[in-house]
Protein backbone atom coordinates (compact mmCIF):
# COMPACT_ATOMS: atom_id res chain seq x y z
CA UNK A 1 0.00 0.00 0.00
CA UNK A 2 1.68 3.33 -0.99
CA UNK A 3 1.59 6.14 1.40
CA UNK A 4 -1.43 8.97 1.57
CA UNK A 5 -0.18 12.02 -0.27
CA UNK A 6 0.14 15.05 1.64
CA UNK A 7 -1.48 18.53 0.31
CA UNK A 8 1.04 21.10 -0.11
CA UNK A 9 0.49 23.94 2.80
CA UNK A 10 1.69 27.32 2.16
CA UNK A 11 4.63 28.65 4.40
CA UNK A 12 2.78 31.49 5.73
CA UNK A 13 -0.08 29.03 6.65
CA UNK A 14 2.44 26.63 8.20
CA UNK A 15 3.76 30.17 10.33
CA UNK A 16 0.64 31.20 11.47
CA UNK A 17 -0.72 27.71 12.22
CA UNK A 18 2.52 26.59 14.76
CA UNK A 19 2.78 23.58 12.50
CA UNK A 20 5.49 21.74 14.30
CA UNK A 21 5.42 20.97 18.75
CA UNK A 22 8.60 21.51 20.43
CA UNK A 23 8.57 18.02 20.24
CA UNK A 24 8.11 17.37 17.08
CA UNK A 25 11.26 20.32 16.03
CA UNK A 26 13.50 18.39 18.96
CA UNK A 27 13.05 15.43 16.97
CA UNK A 28 13.51 16.95 13.51
CA UNK A 29 16.58 18.99 14.57
CA UNK A 30 18.21 15.47 16.30
CA UNK A 31 16.93 13.40 12.90
CA UNK A 32 19.25 15.90 10.40
CA UNK A 33 21.96 15.60 12.60
CA UNK A 34 22.19 12.27 12.75
CA UNK A 35 21.78 12.12 8.88
CA UNK A 36 24.50 14.58 8.54
CA UNK A 37 26.99 12.33 11.14
CA UNK A 38 26.17 9.35 9.05
CA UNK A 39 27.31 11.63 5.78
CA UNK A 40 30.37 12.22 7.25
CA UNK A 41 30.80 8.71 8.50
CA UNK A 42 29.88 7.28 4.97
CA UNK A 43 33.38 8.14 3.88
CA UNK A 44 36.47 6.17 4.40
CA UNK A 45 39.67 7.26 5.46
CA UNK A 46 40.87 7.14 2.08
CA UNK A 47 38.00 8.53 0.56
CA UNK A 48 38.21 11.33 2.90
CA UNK A 49 42.16 11.87 2.10
CA UNK A 50 41.48 11.69 -1.57
CA UNK A 51 38.95 14.42 -0.92
CA UNK A 52 41.97 16.77 0.75
CA UNK A 53 44.03 16.39 -1.50
CA UNK A 54 42.34 17.86 -3.64
CA UNK A 55 40.58 21.35 -5.07
CA UNK A 56 37.47 21.39 -7.37
CA UNK A 57 38.64 17.88 -8.52
CA UNK A 58 42.06 19.26 -9.21
CA UNK A 59 45.02 17.33 -7.70
CA UNK A 60 46.62 20.20 -5.39
CA UNK A 61 50.02 19.23 -6.68
CA UNK A 62 48.64 20.53 -9.80
CA UNK A 63 47.13 23.63 -8.80
CA UNK A 64 48.94 26.56 -10.28
CA UNK A 65 49.72 29.21 -7.24
CA UNK A 66 46.93 31.16 -7.49
CA UNK A 67 44.29 28.10 -7.04
CA UNK A 68 47.06 27.20 -3.95
CA UNK A 69 45.99 30.57 -2.44
CA UNK A 70 42.11 30.06 -2.42
CA UNK A 71 42.50 26.66 -1.45
CA UNK A 72 44.60 27.67 1.48
CA UNK A 73 42.28 30.69 1.98
CA UNK A 74 38.69 31.27 0.71
CA UNK A 75 38.07 34.83 -0.16
CA UNK A 76 35.68 35.36 2.34
CA UNK A 77 38.37 34.73 5.06
CA UNK A 78 40.99 37.30 4.34
CA UNK A 79 39.29 40.75 5.78
CA UNK A 80 42.33 40.10 8.71
CA UNK A 81 44.87 40.69 6.06
CA UNK A 82 43.10 43.72 4.39
CA UNK A 83 43.19 45.12 7.82
CA UNK A 84 46.71 44.24 8.82
CA UNK A 85 48.46 45.78 5.68
CA UNK A 86 46.13 49.19 6.26
CA UNK A 87 47.85 49.00 9.87
CA UNK A 88 51.10 48.94 8.89
CA UNK A 89 50.33 51.54 5.60
CA UNK A 90 52.05 48.60 3.58
CA UNK A 91 50.60 47.72 -0.06
CA UNK A 92 50.01 44.17 -0.79
CA UNK A 93 52.34 42.63 -3.48
CA UNK A 94 52.43 39.21 -4.70
CA UNK A 95 50.03 36.99 -3.84
CA UNK A 96 48.27 39.30 -1.24
CA UNK A 97 47.75 41.43 -4.45
CA UNK A 98 46.54 38.34 -6.19
CA UNK A 99 43.96 37.79 -3.04
CA UNK A 100 43.09 41.49 -2.25
CA UNK A 101 41.54 41.98 -5.92
CA UNK A 102 38.41 39.90 -4.90
CA UNK A 103 37.91 43.08 -3.02
CA UNK A 104 38.62 45.09 -5.63
CA UNK A 105 41.79 46.78 -4.80
CA UNK A 106 44.42 46.52 -6.99
CA UNK A 107 48.53 47.50 -6.67
CA UNK A 108 48.95 49.61 -9.88
CA UNK A 109 52.24 50.80 -8.68
CA UNK A 110 54.62 52.17 -9.90
CA UNK A 111 52.34 52.97 -12.71
CA UNK A 112 50.15 54.77 -10.90
CA UNK A 113 50.51 55.60 -6.41
CA UNK A 114 48.55 53.10 -4.23
CA UNK A 115 45.71 51.09 -4.71
CA UNK A 116 43.30 51.52 -8.33
CA UNK A 117 39.79 50.57 -6.88
CA UNK A 118 37.00 48.67 -9.36
CA UNK A 119 33.37 49.57 -8.18
CA UNK A 120 30.67 46.38 -8.33
CA UNK A 121 27.70 48.12 -9.63
CA UNK A 122 24.90 45.59 -10.96
CA UNK A 123 23.38 46.63 -13.80
CA UNK A 124 25.55 49.45 -14.53
CA UNK A 125 23.15 51.15 -12.44
CA UNK A 126 23.48 53.88 -9.28
CA UNK A 127 21.74 56.28 -7.77
CA UNK A 128 22.26 59.91 -8.01
CA UNK A 129 23.06 60.11 -3.98
CA UNK A 130 25.78 57.41 -4.10
CA UNK A 131 27.37 59.31 -7.13
CA UNK A 132 27.66 62.39 -4.52
CA UNK A 133 29.29 60.24 -2.48
CA UNK A 134 31.65 59.00 -4.78
CA UNK A 135 32.75 62.11 -5.83
CA UNK A 136 33.20 63.33 -2.45
CA UNK A 137 35.45 60.25 -2.00
CA UNK A 138 37.23 60.45 -5.11
CA UNK A 139 38.09 63.99 -3.62
CA UNK A 140 38.86 63.29 0.24
CA UNK A 141 40.78 59.47 -0.18
CA UNK A 142 41.50 59.02 -3.61
CA UNK A 143 43.60 60.84 -6.17
CA UNK A 144 40.30 63.61 -7.23
CA UNK A 145 39.17 61.74 -10.80
CA UNK A 146 37.19 58.64 -11.59
CA UNK A 147 37.28 56.71 -14.72
CA UNK A 148 34.10 54.88 -16.28
CA UNK A 149 35.37 51.54 -17.54
CA UNK A 150 34.19 49.62 -20.74
CA UNK A 151 31.91 47.18 -17.63
CA UNK A 152 29.82 50.33 -16.95
CA UNK A 153 31.34 51.07 -13.79
CA UNK A 154 34.03 53.34 -11.86
CA UNK A 155 37.74 53.04 -11.14
CA UNK A 156 39.37 54.94 -8.75
CA UNK A 157 43.04 55.26 -8.39
CA UNK A 158 46.11 56.93 -6.09
CA UNK A 159 43.86 55.40 -2.56
CA UNK A 160 46.83 55.07 -0.14
CA UNK A 161 48.19 51.72 1.41
CA UNK A 162 46.94 53.65 5.01
CA UNK A 163 43.39 54.78 3.83
CA UNK A 164 42.35 50.86 2.46
CA UNK A 165 39.52 50.16 5.44
CA UNK A 166 38.56 53.71 5.37
CA UNK A 167 37.77 53.34 1.55
CA UNK A 168 35.97 49.76 2.19
CA UNK A 169 33.83 51.59 5.42
CA UNK A 170 32.71 54.21 3.43
CA UNK A 171 31.88 52.50 0.55
CA UNK A 172 29.97 49.91 2.85
CA UNK A 173 28.47 53.04 4.52
CA UNK A 174 26.51 54.37 1.60
CA UNK A 175 25.46 50.71 0.16
CA UNK A 176 27.78 50.45 -2.09
CA UNK A 177 30.70 47.40 -2.70
CA UNK A 178 33.61 46.81 -4.93
CA UNK A 179 34.05 43.25 -3.60
CA UNK A 180 34.43 40.83 -6.63
CA UNK A 181 35.67 42.86 -9.07
CA UNK A 182 38.92 41.70 -9.56
CA UNK A 183 40.83 38.44 -10.08
CA UNK A 184 38.98 35.35 -10.35
CA UNK A 185 35.34 36.76 -9.73
CA UNK A 186 32.19 36.73 -11.53
CA UNK A 187 32.95 40.49 -12.63
CA UNK A 188 30.33 43.71 -12.64
CA UNK A 189 27.28 42.20 -14.40
CA UNK A 190 26.14 44.37 -17.41
CA UNK A 191 22.72 45.72 -18.44
CA UNK A 192 21.16 47.73 -21.39
CA UNK A 193 21.61 50.95 -19.91
CA UNK A 194 18.11 52.03 -20.89
CA UNK A 195 16.32 49.00 -19.49
CA UNK A 196 13.15 50.34 -17.82
CA UNK A 197 12.68 53.23 -20.36
CA UNK A 198 13.71 52.05 -24.18
CA UNK A 199 10.90 52.36 -25.99
CA UNK A 200 11.46 49.66 -28.36
CA UNK A 201 13.01 47.11 -25.77
CA UNK A 202 10.71 43.82 -25.13
CA UNK A 203 11.45 43.63 -21.35
CA UNK A 204 13.53 45.08 -18.76
CA UNK A 205 16.31 42.91 -17.44
CA UNK A 206 18.03 45.08 -15.41
CA UNK A 207 16.52 43.78 -11.43
CA UNK A 208 17.50 40.43 -12.98
CA UNK A 209 21.21 41.29 -12.87
CA UNK A 210 21.02 43.19 -9.84
CA UNK A 211 19.36 39.72 -7.64
CA UNK A 212 22.59 37.72 -9.40
CA UNK A 213 24.99 40.52 -8.24
CA UNK A 214 23.85 40.25 -4.84
CA UNK A 215 23.26 36.04 -5.20
CA UNK A 216 27.16 35.78 -6.01
CA UNK A 217 28.41 38.00 -3.34
CA UNK A 218 26.32 36.47 -0.51
CA UNK A 219 27.39 32.57 -1.62
CA UNK A 220 30.74 31.15 -0.29
CA UNK A 221 31.25 28.66 -3.26
CA UNK A 222 30.59 31.49 -5.89
CA UNK A 223 34.07 33.52 -4.67
CA UNK A 224 37.67 32.37 -6.28
CA UNK A 225 36.25 31.11 -9.39
CA UNK A 226 39.28 29.23 -12.00
CA UNK A 227 39.32 32.70 -13.56
CA UNK A 228 37.23 36.02 -14.51
CA UNK A 229 33.81 35.52 -15.81
CA UNK A 230 31.77 37.95 -17.17
CA UNK A 231 27.48 38.48 -17.39
CA UNK A 232 25.58 40.50 -19.35
CA UNK A 233 21.69 41.09 -19.36
CA UNK A 234 20.59 42.53 -23.21
CA UNK A 235 16.61 44.10 -23.26
CA UNK A 236 17.00 43.50 -26.82
CA UNK A 237 16.12 47.52 -27.24
CA UNK A 238 18.41 49.91 -28.98
CA UNK A 239 21.46 50.35 -27.32
CA UNK A 240 24.22 47.54 -27.50
CA UNK A 241 25.87 46.04 -24.20
CA UNK A 242 28.02 44.16 -25.79
CA UNK A 243 26.31 40.90 -24.54
CA UNK A 244 28.23 38.83 -27.32
CA UNK A 245 31.58 39.47 -25.73
CA UNK A 246 30.50 38.13 -22.67
CA UNK A 247 30.83 34.46 -20.57
CA UNK A 248 27.44 34.39 -20.40
CA UNK A 249 24.56 36.73 -22.41
CA UNK A 250 21.26 36.49 -21.81
CA UNK A 251 19.35 38.29 -24.97
CA UNK A 252 15.89 39.30 -24.36
CA UNK A 253 14.02 37.83 -27.59
CA UNK A 254 10.31 37.59 -29.11
CA UNK A 255 9.37 33.77 -29.92
CA UNK A 256 6.88 33.39 -32.71
CA UNK A 257 4.44 30.41 -33.68
CA UNK A 258 6.74 27.08 -33.51
CA UNK A 259 6.51 23.47 -33.88
CA UNK A 260 8.90 22.88 -30.29
CA UNK A 261 5.96 23.08 -27.88
CA UNK A 262 6.97 26.20 -27.20
CA UNK A 263 4.46 29.25 -26.50
CA UNK A 264 5.44 32.45 -28.47
CA UNK A 265 6.43 35.38 -25.99
CA UNK A 266 9.44 36.89 -24.58
CA UNK A 267 11.98 35.08 -24.01
CA UNK A 268 15.55 34.89 -23.02
CA UNK A 269 18.36 33.31 -25.59
CA UNK A 270 21.36 32.17 -23.72
CA UNK A 271 24.63 32.91 -25.82
CA UNK A 272 28.06 31.03 -24.02
CA UNK A 273 31.75 31.71 -24.81
CA UNK A 274 32.41 35.37 -25.70
CA UNK A 275 36.17 36.33 -24.76
CA UNK A 276 37.03 38.64 -27.56
CA UNK A 277 40.51 38.89 -26.49
CA UNK A 278 40.85 35.33 -27.33
CA UNK A 279 38.80 35.94 -30.77
CA UNK A 280 36.11 34.45 -29.78
CA UNK A 281 32.33 35.88 -29.43
CA UNK A 282 29.76 34.31 -27.35
CA UNK A 283 27.63 31.55 -29.47
CA UNK A 284 24.03 30.29 -29.44
CA UNK A 285 23.22 27.45 -27.07
CA UNK A 286 20.44 26.49 -29.00
CA UNK A 287 18.03 27.65 -25.83
CA UNK A 288 15.95 29.64 -24.60
CA UNK A 289 14.80 30.46 -20.80
CA UNK A 290 11.95 32.49 -18.80
CA UNK A 291 13.34 35.84 -17.76
CA UNK A 292 12.60 35.26 -14.07
CA UNK A 293 14.65 32.58 -14.42
CA UNK A 294 18.11 33.53 -15.46
CA UNK A 295 19.27 34.60 -12.02
CA UNK A 296 18.73 30.50 -11.27
CA UNK A 297 20.33 29.72 -14.51
CA UNK A 298 23.68 31.78 -13.94
CA UNK A 299 23.90 30.73 -10.94
CA UNK A 300 23.90 26.79 -12.66
CA UNK A 301 26.68 27.62 -15.24
CA UNK A 302 28.78 28.96 -12.63
CA UNK A 303 29.20 25.99 -10.61
CA UNK A 304 29.58 24.01 -13.75
CA UNK A 305 32.49 26.50 -14.44
CA UNK A 306 33.64 26.02 -10.96
CA UNK A 307 33.86 21.92 -11.32
CA UNK A 308 34.99 21.90 -14.86
CA UNK A 309 37.15 24.95 -15.71
CA UNK A 310 41.05 24.39 -15.76
CA UNK A 311 42.67 25.31 -12.52
CA UNK A 312 46.22 24.68 -14.12
CA UNK A 313 46.80 26.65 -16.25
CA UNK A 314 45.64 30.62 -16.23
CA UNK A 315 45.62 30.77 -20.06
CA UNK A 316 43.17 28.16 -20.73
CA UNK A 317 40.85 28.70 -17.66
CA UNK A 318 38.08 30.95 -19.44
CA UNK A 319 34.84 29.16 -20.17
CA UNK A 320 35.67 29.32 -23.00
CA UNK A 321 37.78 26.29 -22.88
CA UNK A 322 35.35 24.38 -21.01
CA UNK A 323 33.26 24.86 -24.23
CA UNK A 324 35.96 23.94 -26.51
CA UNK A 325 36.87 20.65 -24.94
CA UNK A 326 33.46 19.59 -24.10
CA UNK A 327 31.13 21.02 -26.45
CA UNK A 328 28.42 23.02 -26.15
CA UNK A 329 25.59 19.97 -25.90
CA UNK A 330 27.47 18.62 -22.75
CA UNK A 331 27.77 21.91 -21.17
CA UNK A 332 24.13 22.71 -21.65
CA UNK A 333 23.32 18.84 -20.14
CA UNK A 334 25.52 19.81 -16.91
CA UNK A 335 23.56 23.01 -16.66
CA UNK A 336 20.62 21.37 -17.04
CA UNK A 337 21.86 18.79 -14.27
CA UNK A 338 22.83 21.65 -11.60
CA UNK A 339 19.11 22.81 -12.17
CA UNK A 340 17.87 19.59 -11.74
CA UNK A 341 20.09 19.19 -8.40
CA UNK A 342 18.31 21.69 -6.80
CA UNK A 343 14.43 20.69 -7.70
CA UNK A 344 14.00 24.47 -8.99
CA UNK A 345 11.62 23.21 -11.68
CA UNK A 346 14.01 25.35 -13.81
CA UNK A 347 14.31 24.52 -17.57
CA UNK A 348 16.44 25.33 -20.71
CA UNK A 349 13.83 25.47 -23.53
CA UNK A 350 15.46 24.13 -26.70
CA UNK A 351 14.71 26.59 -29.81
CA UNK A 352 16.30 26.87 -33.14
CA UNK A 353 16.92 30.89 -33.49
CA UNK A 354 14.80 30.39 -36.76
CA UNK A 355 11.97 31.16 -34.21
CA UNK A 356 13.23 34.22 -32.76
CA UNK A 357 11.64 37.58 -34.38
CA UNK A 358 14.20 40.02 -35.64
CA UNK A 359 16.20 42.06 -33.09
CA UNK A 360 15.25 46.07 -33.07
CA UNK A 361 18.01 48.09 -34.96
CA UNK A 362 20.67 49.26 -32.71
CA UNK A 363 21.24 53.17 -32.62
CA UNK A 364 25.07 53.21 -32.36
CA UNK A 365 24.71 56.90 -30.86
CA UNK A 366 21.63 56.45 -28.91
CA UNK A 367 23.75 56.69 -25.37
CA UNK A 368 24.81 60.20 -26.30
CA UNK A 369 21.88 62.78 -26.20
CA UNK A 370 17.95 63.60 -25.72
CA UNK A 371 16.29 60.79 -26.36
CA UNK A 372 12.39 60.59 -25.49
CA UNK A 373 11.46 56.69 -22.71
CA UNK A 374 8.61 54.78 -23.04
CA UNK A 375 6.98 56.62 -20.84
CA UNK A 376 5.16 59.89 -22.08
CA UNK A 377 6.64 63.14 -21.51
CA UNK A 378 10.00 61.49 -20.65
CA UNK A 379 13.62 62.08 -21.60
CA UNK A 380 16.56 60.39 -20.85
CA UNK A 381 20.12 62.53 -21.50
CA UNK A 382 23.34 61.09 -22.31
CA UNK A 383 26.31 62.73 -21.97
CA UNK A 384 29.29 62.60 -23.00
CA UNK A 385 32.53 62.07 -21.24
CA UNK A 386 36.50 62.52 -22.09
CA UNK A 387 37.48 58.67 -22.83
CA UNK A 388 35.02 57.64 -19.61
CA UNK A 389 37.04 60.79 -17.27
CA UNK A 390 35.12 62.42 -14.32
CA UNK A 391 36.16 64.98 -11.70
CA UNK A 392 34.47 64.90 -8.01
CA UNK A 393 32.73 67.91 -9.06
CA UNK A 394 31.13 66.72 -12.04
CA UNK A 395 29.96 63.31 -10.37
CA UNK A 396 28.64 65.56 -7.29
CA UNK A 397 26.89 67.44 -9.83
CA UNK A 398 25.53 64.87 -12.18
CA UNK A 399 24.33 63.17 -8.92
CA UNK A 400 22.40 66.14 -7.60
CA UNK A 401 20.76 66.39 -11.50
CA UNK A 402 19.43 62.77 -10.88
CA UNK A 403 18.07 63.90 -7.54
CA UNK A 404 16.66 67.23 -8.56
CA UNK A 405 14.87 66.50 -11.88
CA UNK A 406 14.78 62.81 -12.65
CA UNK A 407 14.14 59.97 -10.21
CA UNK A 408 17.58 59.83 -8.11
CA UNK A 409 18.42 57.07 -11.08
CA UNK A 410 22.16 57.10 -13.39
CA UNK A 411 22.90 54.23 -15.90
CA UNK A 412 26.34 53.62 -16.62
CA UNK A 413 26.98 52.11 -20.15
CA UNK A 414 29.85 49.87 -21.27
CA UNK A 415 30.66 53.21 -24.39
CA UNK A 416 32.31 55.15 -20.97
CA UNK A 417 29.43 57.51 -20.70
CA UNK A 418 26.77 58.57 -18.48
CA UNK A 419 22.69 58.71 -18.92
CA UNK A 420 20.26 60.98 -16.97
CA UNK A 421 16.87 59.00 -17.38
CA UNK A 422 13.30 60.58 -16.44
CA UNK A 423 13.97 64.06 -16.81
CA UNK A 424 10.54 66.11 -17.46
CA UNK A 425 10.04 67.61 -21.17
CA UNK A 426 9.78 71.05 -19.00
CA UNK A 427 13.39 70.45 -17.53
CA UNK A 428 15.66 68.78 -20.51
CA UNK A 429 16.57 72.57 -21.38
CA UNK A 430 17.88 73.28 -17.62
CA UNK A 431 19.42 69.54 -17.23
CA UNK A 432 21.22 70.08 -20.73
CA UNK A 433 22.40 73.85 -19.33
CA UNK A 434 23.85 72.67 -15.97
CA UNK A 435 25.39 69.99 -17.89
CA UNK A 436 27.03 72.29 -20.09
CA UNK A 437 28.06 74.59 -17.45
CA UNK A 438 29.79 71.31 -15.80
CA UNK A 439 32.22 71.36 -18.83
CA UNK A 440 30.26 68.30 -20.33
CA UNK A 441 27.96 67.99 -23.12
CA UNK A 442 25.29 65.74 -24.63
CA UNK A 443 26.51 66.18 -28.18
CA UNK A 444 29.31 63.93 -30.17
CA UNK A 445 30.93 64.39 -33.29
CA UNK A 446 31.01 60.68 -34.72
CA UNK A 447 34.08 59.83 -33.62
CA UNK A 448 34.09 60.91 -30.16
CA UNK A 449 30.39 59.12 -29.37
CA UNK A 450 32.24 55.61 -29.97
CA UNK A 451 35.77 56.30 -28.66
CA UNK A 452 36.73 54.08 -25.93
CA UNK A 453 39.98 53.53 -24.07
CA UNK A 454 41.59 51.38 -21.60
CA UNK A 455 43.47 53.02 -18.53
CA UNK A 456 46.32 52.75 -20.39
CA UNK A 457 50.31 53.13 -19.63
CA UNK A 458 50.27 55.75 -16.60
CA UNK A 459 48.09 53.33 -15.11
CA UNK A 460 48.53 50.25 -15.80
CA UNK A 461 51.52 47.76 -15.63
CA UNK A 462 50.55 45.76 -18.37
CA UNK A 463 49.97 48.62 -20.86
CA UNK A 464 52.21 49.30 -23.97
CA UNK A 465 50.82 52.65 -24.75
CA UNK A 466 49.51 55.95 -23.34
CA UNK A 467 46.02 54.86 -24.36
CA UNK A 468 43.51 57.40 -23.13
CA UNK A 469 46.01 60.80 -24.31
CA UNK A 470 46.56 59.37 -27.37
CA UNK A 471 42.86 58.39 -27.93
CA UNK A 472 41.79 61.70 -26.70
CA UNK A 473 44.33 63.63 -29.40
CA UNK A 474 43.44 61.20 -31.95
CA UNK A 475 40.03 61.98 -32.17
CA UNK A 476 40.47 65.52 -31.87
CA UNK A 477 42.32 65.48 -34.90
CA UNK A 478 40.24 63.54 -36.67
CA UNK A 479 36.88 65.29 -35.73
CA UNK A 480 38.90 68.56 -36.89
CA UNK A 481 39.17 67.05 -40.52
CA UNK A 482 36.42 64.79 -41.34
CA UNK A 483 32.51 65.24 -40.89
CA UNK A 484 30.77 61.86 -41.38
CA UNK A 485 27.24 60.58 -41.63
CA UNK A 486 27.82 57.52 -39.25
CA UNK A 487 29.98 56.62 -36.40
CA UNK A 488 32.82 55.22 -36.56
CA UNK A 489 33.96 53.64 -33.00
CA UNK A 490 37.49 53.90 -32.31
CA UNK A 491 38.29 51.03 -29.42
CA UNK A 492 42.25 52.00 -28.29
CA UNK A 493 43.67 48.89 -25.59
CA UNK A 494 47.25 48.90 -23.97
CA UNK A 495 47.74 45.37 -24.15
CA UNK A 496 46.36 41.70 -25.15
CA UNK A 497 44.41 41.47 -22.43
CA UNK A 498 42.46 43.89 -24.34
CA UNK A 499 40.35 45.81 -22.21
CA UNK A 500 38.60 48.12 -24.39
CA UNK A 501 37.70 45.68 -26.64
CA UNK A 502 39.89 46.67 -30.22
CA UNK A 503 38.79 43.59 -31.90
CA UNK A 504 34.86 44.97 -32.29
CA UNK A 505 35.71 48.55 -32.86
CA UNK A 506 35.54 49.42 -36.60
CA UNK A 507 39.37 51.03 -35.97
CA UNK A 508 41.03 48.90 -33.13
CA UNK A 509 44.55 49.84 -31.67
CA UNK A 510 46.58 48.29 -29.54
CA UNK A 511 49.68 48.82 -27.87
CA UNK A 512 52.88 47.54 -29.15
CA UNK A 513 56.65 48.41 -29.28
CA UNK A 514 57.06 50.88 -32.23
CA UNK A 515 60.01 49.68 -34.70
CA UNK A 516 62.38 52.11 -33.00
CA UNK A 517 61.26 50.73 -29.54
CA UNK A 518 58.89 53.29 -28.44
CA UNK A 519 55.55 53.72 -27.42
CA UNK A 520 53.41 52.31 -30.68
CA UNK A 521 50.15 50.83 -32.00
CA UNK A 522 48.53 48.29 -34.16
CA UNK A 523 46.23 49.24 -36.20
CA UNK A 524 42.72 46.63 -36.93
CA UNK A 525 39.72 47.75 -38.59
CA UNK A 526 35.91 46.21 -39.36
CA UNK A 527 35.02 44.80 -35.85
CA UNK A 528 31.32 44.94 -34.57
CA UNK A 529 29.45 43.18 -32.16
CA UNK A 530 25.56 42.48 -31.94
CA UNK A 531 24.19 42.43 -35.44
CA UNK A 532 27.30 43.68 -36.96
CA UNK A 533 29.19 40.69 -35.31
CA UNK A 534 33.15 39.97 -35.99
CA UNK A 535 36.32 40.49 -35.67
CA UNK A 536 38.54 43.18 -36.72
CA UNK A 537 41.21 42.20 -38.95
CA UNK A 538 44.74 43.49 -38.68
CA UNK A 539 45.79 46.26 -41.28
CA UNK A 540 49.03 48.38 -40.22
CA UNK A 541 51.80 48.17 -37.62
CA UNK A 542 53.34 48.61 -34.96
CA UNK A 543 53.76 52.33 -36.02
CA UNK A 544 54.81 54.90 -33.51
CA UNK A 545 52.27 56.41 -30.89
CA UNK A 546 52.80 59.63 -32.60
CA UNK A 547 51.94 58.65 -35.92
CA UNK A 548 49.37 57.53 -35.28
CA UNK A 549 46.66 60.75 -36.17
CA UNK A 550 48.99 60.71 -39.41
CA UNK A 551 47.61 57.13 -40.27
CA UNK A 552 44.14 57.16 -38.80
CA UNK A 553 43.21 60.30 -40.78
CA UNK A 554 45.02 58.69 -44.20
CA UNK A 555 42.51 55.58 -43.47
CA UNK A 556 39.89 57.71 -43.24
CA UNK A 557 40.25 59.75 -46.28
CA UNK A 558 40.85 56.93 -48.08
CA UNK A 559 37.90 55.08 -47.10
CA UNK A 560 35.79 58.29 -48.01
CA UNK A 561 36.97 58.59 -51.67
CA UNK A 562 36.80 54.95 -52.06
CA UNK A 563 33.35 53.99 -50.76
CA UNK A 564 30.42 53.74 -52.80
CA UNK A 565 27.43 56.04 -52.09
CA UNK A 566 27.11 56.52 -47.86
CA UNK A 567 28.49 52.75 -47.65
CA UNK A 568 29.99 52.64 -43.96
CA UNK A 569 33.25 52.26 -42.82
CA UNK A 570 32.45 48.91 -41.67
CA UNK A 571 30.67 47.64 -44.81
CA UNK A 572 33.53 49.05 -46.49
CA UNK A 573 36.10 47.24 -44.61
CA UNK A 574 34.11 44.06 -44.93
CA UNK A 575 33.61 44.11 -48.72
CA UNK A 576 37.40 43.62 -49.65
CA UNK A 577 39.89 41.26 -48.66
CA UNK A 578 42.89 41.94 -46.28
CA UNK A 579 45.67 42.73 -49.19
CA UNK A 580 42.88 44.97 -51.06
CA UNK A 581 41.61 46.96 -47.91
CA UNK A 582 45.32 47.50 -47.20
CA UNK A 583 46.39 48.74 -51.08
CA UNK A 584 43.33 50.88 -51.02
CA UNK A 585 43.43 52.79 -46.93
CA UNK A 586 46.93 53.07 -46.81
CA UNK A 587 48.44 54.28 -50.16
Amino acid sequence: MTAPQQKAVPLQQLKSKNAFTPDQKKFLANSLMALNMHLLKGKSAGEQADIDKTFWGTPLDDLCKQELAKHDNNILDIWSRLVEHDKQGQIAEGIDDFMFRHYGMFNVEPNSPGYMCRMRLPSCKIRGDQLRVLGDMAENIAGGYAHLTTRGNFQFREIMPNRLIEWLTALNDYGLTCHGTGADSARNITATPTAGFDPVELIDLHHYGIELGQRILRTRDLQGLPRKFNFSFDNGGSISCVSDTNDVGFVATETLDNDQGIEPGIYCRLILGGITGHKDFARDTGVICRPEDTPEISEAILRVFLEHGDRTNRNKARLKYVLDEHGFDWTIERIQESLDSVGNGVQLLKLDTKFDAPHAPINRQGHIGIHPQSQEGLKYIGITLNVGHMTPEQMRRVGDLAMRYGKNDVRLTVWQNVIIPHIPDADVAAVVAEIEAMGLSTSATSFAAGAISCTGRWGCKLANAYTKQDTENLVKHLQARFELDQPINIHTTGCKNSCAQHYIGDIGLIGASAPDGGEGYIIFVGGGCDQDQGLARELHGPIAASELPEWCEKIIGNYLASRQDSESFLDFTRRHEQADLQAILLR
